[in-house]
Parts: C-alpha cells; sequence; structure tokens
C-alpha cells in the first residue's frame, strides 16, 4: 500500500511540474529547437565575437566573476549596491541564451557557472542570490537565466530551488517598488510546482497596489503614465501573466489598457516608446527611449503574445526589435547607445539632446556608459526574438509567429519528429518558405500570421494557391496531413506607407521596416581619456568604433531562398572568441 501511494505522489508531482498557465494561448520555452539562419545568424554571431563574447570590452562589473561569486565595488560613491547584480543578471540572461542558440560552449559554461554557484550558495532557508542585498529586484532579472536554463535541460533542480526561494517571502515584501517583479518568477514556479500559496502571494500582493508604479489603480484609468521607463516595463506585463494563470478577465483587461496608454502617450515611430530614464511622451518625435528598454519592452510584448496568441503583439514585437533594437548598436554588436531616437545624425560625446543628462555621452556609440545597465541589457532583444520565432499551441498546433530565417524541431505524438525550415529574408523581403521534413504522413495544425499592415497575403501549398481567405491581423490555420518535402509558400505583399506624425512630419514604413536615409559616415574611434568621468570604467579593447549612421545593411532586398554574396552557408566557421578575457582581432 504504501508502494502504491509513493508511485500515485509522483504521477501528481510530475504532473504539477509539467503545468503551463492554462489560460495562455501558445507555449514558448523552445530555445533548444530553433536553429537561426540567414541574417539573423549571422547577426547573432557578429554578437557573439563583439560585445557579448568580450564582457572586459564592457569593463566593470561585466569583467567579473558575474554571479559565480561575490562582486566587489569599483567605487564607494557610485551607484546601490543591487546594480551590479542587476546589470549581471541581465547581461547573463543574453549570454546563456546566445550561447544556446549558437552552440558555444564557452558561453554556455560561463553562464552556467554563474547558475551552479547560486543554487550552491542559497541561505540556510533557500534563499537565492547575495545575502548582503535586501532587494529581491536582482533575483527578478536572474529568476530569466533560471528560466533558461530549465527550459533547455529540463533540471527539475530550478524550479525546487525557486519554491524554496520564494516561500521565504512575505506579501508585505514583495509589494515592496520593484520586488513585485517577483511575481514573474512566482507565477512560472507555481505553474511548475502546483504551490498554490505561491499564487496566492502574487495575487494578494498585485492587488494591494502598494509598490507605487504601474499599479491596478493607474492600469484602469485613463491617464497618462508618469514614472520610469524599465519600471513601467516590467511592470507591464504582471496583469498579463495573472490573467495567463488564473484567467479572471479583470487581469486582462488591466493589462489591455494599460499597453493601449503606453502606446497612445509615448510610442515613437520605431516601436518603443519614449523612455530616457522616465517616460518622457511622444510629443517630440526625437524624443529617446533608453536601450533597457528596448529588451525590457519586447519581452513583455513575447509575454502578451504568448497569453493571448494576438497577432497584434507580433506585430509591434518585430518593429521594435527591427527599428529600435537594431538602431541602438552598431552593425558589428561592438558599440551601443545608451539612449537612442529617430532622427539622430550626431553620435558624438556630446549630442545627447534629452533633458536627462544633456549634451553627455548617453547617446554616442560605446561598449560601455556611465551607468551600467544598457550594456548588460542589450544582449537580450534578439536571443529572446529568435527564441519566440516558434510557438506551440495547446492542440498541438505549430505556429510561425515572427518571421525571419530559420529553423525548429517539434516533438509529435508517438515519438515522432517534424522539422521545419523556413527560407527568406524576412523582413527585407516579403516571401517566406516553409518546408517539411517529416518520416510519416501527419496531420499538423500550422499557423502561419498575417500582419496588420499587409492588404494582400497569399499561400501556395506545394506550388498551389490556398483558396480560403487570409485577413490581417489574424493567424491562418493550414490543417492537413503534412508529408516529407511539403512546402508552404507566404507571400506578404510590403507596401510602403506613409504616417504622418501631427505637427511632425511624415515616416515611411515598407512592412515592420522604418525607412531611413544611410548619411554619409564621419567615425572616429575614442581615446580612453573620454571615459574619465565614468567611475573608472575603461573598456580593455584596442580599437572603439563609433559610427552615427543607424541604417541596417546586413544583407540587401532578396529573394527569398537566395543568400547575400558573403553570407553563403559555407562561410558559417568562425573564431571562437573568450569570454573571460581578450582584445578585439582586427
Amino acid at each position: 500500500m504504501k508502494k502504491l501511494f509513493s508511485i500515485i505522489a509522483l504521477c501528481l508531482v510530475g504532473t504539477a511540474t509539467n503545468a503551463q498557465a492554462p489560460y495562455a494561448q501558445f507555449q514558448g520555452g523552445m530555445i533548444g529547437c530553433i536553429e537561426p539562419q540567414g541574417w539573423i545568424e549571422e547577426f547573432l554571431h557578429r554578437q557573439q565575437t563583439g560585445l557579448t563574447g568580450h564582457p572586459e570590452a564592457m569593463s566593470y562589473p561585466y569583467d567579473s566573476c558575474l554571479w559565480a561569486g561575490e562582486i566587489g565595488r569599483n567605487t564607494e560613491t557610485y551607484g546601490s549596491d543591487w546594480w551590479r547584480y542587476e546589470q549581471t543578471a541581465y547581461y547573463t540572461d543574453g549570454l546563456l541564451r546566445l550561447g544556446y542558440l549558437l552552440g558555444d560552449r564557452e558561453m554556455i559554461a560561463k553562464a552556467e557557472e554563474g547558475i551552479r554557484y547560486t543554487l550552491a550558495n542559497a541561505s540556510s532557508t533557500g534563499v537565492l542570490g547575495n545575502k548582503a542585498i535586501e532587494s529581491m529586484w536582482p533575483m527578478c532579472v536572474y529568476f530569466r537565466v533560471l528560466q533558461a536554463y530549465y527550459e533547455r535541460t529540463g533540471d527539475p533542480a530550478i524550479p525546487a530551488a525557486l519554491e524554496r526561494h520564494y516561500m521565504n517571502f512575505t506579501q508585505e515584501q514583495v509589494e515592496k517598488w520593484r520586488n513585485i517583479v517577483s511575481i514573474e518568477g512566482m507565477l512560472w514556479t507555481y505553474g511548475k510546482t502546483g504551490n498554490a500559496k505561491l499564487l496566492d502571494i502574487c495575487e494578494r500582493a498585485y492587488n494591494g497596489g502598494k509598490f507605487g508604479d504601474l499599479t491596478p489603480a493607474v492600469a484602469a484609468g485613463d491617464e497618462r503614465f508618469v514614472m520610469h521607463g524599465v519600471t513601467c516595463m516590467e511592470e507591464l506585463k504582471l496583469p498579463m501573466l495573472l490573467y495567463a494563470y488564473t484567467g479572471k478577465r479583470y487581469y486582462l483587461d488591466l493589462a489591455l489598457n494599460a499597453e493601449r496608454k503606453l502606446t497612445r502617450d509615448h510610442m515613437l515611430p520605431d516601436g518603443v516608446p519614449a523612455s530616457a530614464e522616465a517616460l518622457v511622451g511622444n510629443g517630440n518625435v526625437i524624443n529617446s527611449h533608453e536601450t533597457c528598454d528596448i529588451s525590457d519592452y519586447t519581452w513583455t510584448l513575447e509575454q502578451f503574445l504568448l497569453t493571448t496568441g494576438e497577432v497584434r503583439w507580433a506585430d509591434k514585437i518585430e518593429k521594435a526589435v527591427f527599428n529600435a533594437g537594431l538602431g541602438a548598436v552598431t552593425k558589428d554588436f561592438r558599440s551601443l547607445q545608451y539612449f537612442s531616437s529617430v532622427n539622430q545624425v550626431l553620435a558624438t560625446g556630446r549630442s545627447n539632446h534629452n533633458e536627462f543628462f544633456h549634451g553627455s555621452t548617453w547617446m554616442a556609440f560605446r561598449p560601455t556608459h556611465e551607468t551600467e545597465c544598457c550594456a548588460g541589457n542589450v544582449h537580450r532583444f534578439m536571443p529572446n526574438y529568435v527564441a519566440h520565432m516558434w510557438l506551440r499551441g495547446k492542440d498541438g498546433s505549430i505556429a510561425a509567429a515572427l518571421y525571419g530565417p530559420s529553423a525548429a524541431t517539434f516533438d509529435l505524438p508517438n515519438g515522432r519528429q517534424c522539422h521545419i525550415a523556413q527560407r527568406t529574408s524576412y523582413p527585407f523581403d516579403g516571401e517566406i518558405e516553409f518546408s517539411f521534413g517529416l518520416k510519416e504522413r501527419t496531420d499538423i495544425p500550422f499557423l502561419l500570421r498575417i500582419p496588420a499592415w499587409c492588404r494582400d497575403a497569399r499561400i501556395y501549398v506545394n506550388g498551389k494557391l490556398w483558396r480560403d481567405a487570409c485577413p490581417a491581423g489574424t493567424f491562418v490555420t493550414l490543417r492537413r496531413k503534412f508529408r516529407n518535402g511539403d512546402r508552404i509558400r507566404l507571400c506578404l505583399s510590403m507596401q510602403p506607407v506613409m504616417n504622418t506624425v501631427p505637427g511632425q512630419g511624415i515616416y515611411v514604413q515598407r512592412g515592420p521596416l522604418l525607412l531611413s536615409c544611410s548619411p554619409a559616415e564621419n567615425s572616429r574611434p575614442d581615446g580612453l581619456c573620454e571615459y574619465e568621468r565614468q567611475s573608472s570604467r575603461q573598456p580593455r579593447i584596442r580599437m572603439l568604433e563609433h559610427r552615427a549612421c543607424r541604417t541596417l545593411e546586413l544583407c540587401p532586398l532578396l529573394r527569398s531562398g537566395h543568400t547575400p554574396e558573403g553570407h553563403s552557408d559555407k562561410t558559417r566557421s568562425r573564431r571562437k572568441l573568450s569570454v573571460r578575457s581578450g582584445t578585439y582581432a582586427r
């Protein structure tokens, strides 16, 4: 009898561990199944051999042990104690996900070293993270590192450690300032463990509204948001996640209304809200956004997409990543801006046109900035994009949610698998071809996203026009028995559209891309003397490249399936550069 009870208990634990957000339409967490290709793979390799692979170029605190030990202060007067752990948590998240996508063992080992140290050095009651840091905020960020590791490995130690960690905290502790973002990790842990106490703390802390920024009352009203940009982007997802785990319409309505107001009052043409530290509004089109907000806003939109299954969030993600994201870094991923905006022609040490630190270096392209957070957070936006390109539906359907050259392998019932390759030069071209690899014919609901901006979409199945409607702003489902070698071709018309910003001008959008003029470059390397005011942080590299040009030129406009010159499949082998030490090779 005792043995039978043990078997039943183990089955119940297993069921709870595999539980997903019950009201979410899509399931993510597929980073181990996705293979980036084409220009996206090229971009990730530039990230790998650029700043992500060279933390010494970003200087303190990225040249430290990260979360694999204690990070000492580099100055007694600058920055709060939690800063360096928040910043290195951002970086570790991007480092680990990039390592998984590219199969870079050195990057993976560096990130996983911190995971092992964090788990092994929990307090006697299970609290994770540096014991001297009172704020829960750094662990809110580091949770995503643990989440990525679990999604790739399935290690049951992760939800077990997180459950023990979160059970140390009361409602009063969780509802204090950005501690409230702990709800993200607590709900995920609830979904894996079934511990209803976690859900109860989340609901009581959120509904209490004592955290002071994007509270339920603020989300429900119609007033313009007045708060810190990163805080807004992080807290925006909380009611959506609560809806995903409870199904309560109240939370969904709060999330949708809050995002509506954010878009109405603060959205800039390149897809990210105006946020020069604080939200600054879209009354002036050249208002900037902080690079942290590019990563944080798109991460929040990815939770909106998973939960609601609505196309509009995927459209917003693409616009933000392809325009604001790629515009905030140089093409070699060796420098970034802290603030960036449209219509910025000068990117110098004195060209910051925001009120916040006006005339300073914050809009220049450089590997490190006076405040370090963006130099860590910038590594997240593209790996997170790739990780959400392919999703699974509740019914076992496969969704091509975000477009770009890639491939993915999916587990099917009865131990079968399906491999799908997406050949395209999207977003530079609107033709996308999907080819299927299967051992036997299989029923698969296959979802294709028709962006809201596309007024003429056509689908061809093995060369024959699919006759059903393809309405803009929807997922179209192809239900058929797929067989090996099947080809689905999606043709999205990309007509240039002129959009007016009242009283300020016009911008032209083609598909998800804003068109821009490429000014003549006049770039020069910074000297180390230009870093004198940056709290003794000087990048240990031979040369820094800072460019005024913000035009993406990774590949020209191409027909689907073609490879640009210099980017052929035969040239994918690259030098592995250390993530611990070294200099850029010229």
